[in-house]
C-alpha cells in the first residue's frame, strides 16, 4: 500500500504541475491581454491629441499635423489588424461580427485617409471640413472598439 499511496501522490503533484502551468499561461494571458488594452487606449488617446491640436493650429501649420495624424493612424490599424486577424477563425459568431465591423471601419477610415492625401491643396475650407468629418469619424470608431471590440477580442473582464 506505501507504494500505491507513493505513485497517487506523484499523480497527484504532476496534476498540480499541470494546474499551475495552466495558471500560469493563464496569468500571462491576461497580462498580454491588459498590456494590449493599454496600448490600444494609449494609441487612441494619442491621437485624439493630435486632432485637437489640429484644431488648434494656426492655418499654416495644420500640414505637418495632418500627416503625423495619418501615419499615426496608418501605425494603429496596422498593428491592430495584425492582432485581430490573428485568430479570428477561432472566435464566436459575435466576436467575428465585432471583429469584422471594426475591420471595415478600418477600411472606411483608410480611404479617407487616402482621399486626404490626395486632395487639392487649394481649398484650405474644404480640407478643414472633410479633417474634421475624418476627425468624427475616427472618435466614434475608437469608442466602439473600446466598449465593443477589446472585449470581444481580448476576453470580457476589464483589466
Amino acid at each position: 500500500q506505501l507504494n500505491r499511496t507513493t505513485a497517487d501522490s506523484e499523480l497527484s503533484m504532476r496534476e498540480e504541475v499541470c494546474i499551475m502551468t495552466q495558471n500560469t499561461h493563464f496569468a500571462e494571458a491576461l497580462l498580454t491581454a491588459a498590456r494590449i488594452r493599454k496600448m490600444v487606449r494609449n494609441d487612441h488617446r494619442n491621437i485624439l491629441m493630435f486632432f485637437r491640436n489640429y484644431l488648434s493650429a494656426p492655418a499654416d501649420s495644420r500640414h505637418a499635423i495632418v500627416e503625423q495624424i495619418l501615419h499615426q493612424l496608418a501605425a494603429h490599424f496596422q498593428a491592430e489588424e495584425e492582432l485581430l486577424n490573428g485568430d479570428i477563425r477561432h472566435r464566436g459568431d459575435r466576436e467575428r461580427r465585432v471583429v469584422e465591423e471594426a475591420l471595415l471601419e478600418h477600411e472606411e477610415v483608410k480611404a479617407m485617409m487616402w482621399e486626404l492625401q490626395h486632395a487639392e491643396a487649394d481649398d484650405d475650407r474644404a480640407l478643414d471640413e472633410f479633417f474634421e468629418d475624418m476627425m468624427q469619424t475616427v472618435q466614434a470608431h475608437f469608442v466602439a472598439e473600446e466598449r465593443d471590440l477589446l472585449p470581444a477580442a481580448l476576453g470580457q473582464g476589464d483589466l
